[in-house]
């Protein structure tokens, strides 16, 4: 089975971000981790499917017969998306970061048109309890990876998101600390993390 990208037949293998990815045709994802299953939460990787615009990375390749990537209308809406979560955090190279941090640098250099001047939320705990890692949140998008790998992958669910609307935010609790939590430290959080969020200590535990 095939999948027509940008005119161009190609194996309609995995989501149609896998596909698009395999293709060799660059793409913006924050929130994708191949360890996890598809979260579709940081809306970055947005096409058009059969004339709708969907998340690549949450979507079927087998399921539709044409994806577009460069049409006026998804990246007028893709560039909104990453301006959007540009204001959000601050994955910027002089800060510290988790082993993903590359991830989101490279994200934003790639689409160095996209603009920061939007107004950032107020969102400046810090958290630096945990004995393996930090949390600034300063730096976080809210992509929901440190959630998913935390609940989903260790089963742990020692972190999550709570909050609505432009009060959302990453938290291992209601008033408590990363020490406090039922965290483990087993540092999936950090390996997750696609900006400065969440990042290792250096020299271990303190």
């Amino acid at each position: 089975m095939s999948v027509r990208i940008d005119g161009r037949e190609f194996p309609a293998d995995g989501s149609i971000l896998d596909a698009v990815l395999a293709a060799g045709i660059d793409l913006p994802h924050l929130c994708k981790d191949d360890n996890l299953p598809a979260i579709g939460a940081c809306r970055t990787c947005l096409v058009e499917a059969d004339g709708r615009v969907v998340a690549a990375c949450s979507a079927p390749a087998s399921s539709v017969r044409e994806v577009l990537t460069t049409t006026e209308r998804v990246e007028r809406i893709r560039r909104g998306v990453l301006e959007l979560t540009a204001a959000m955090g601050d994955p910027r190279p002089d800060l510290p970061h988790g082993p993903c941090g590359v991830q989101a640098r490279q994200t934003f250099a790639a689409h160095a048109g996209v603009s920061n001047g939007l107004s950032r939320r107020e969102r400046t705990a810090v958290d630096s309890t945990n004995p393996f890692f930090s949390f600034v949140e300063t730096a976080c998008i809210l992509c929901g990876r440190c959630v998913a790998a935390c609940q989903q992958l260790q089963h742990i669910g020692a972190i999550g998101l709570a909050g609505a609307g432009l009060a959302t935010r990453v938290t291992p609790g209601a008033s408590i600390t990363f020490r406090e939590s039922i965290c483990t430290s087993c540092g999936s959080c950090v390996a997750a993390c696609p900006t400065s969020a969440l990042s290792p200590k250096t020299g271990g535990a303190e």
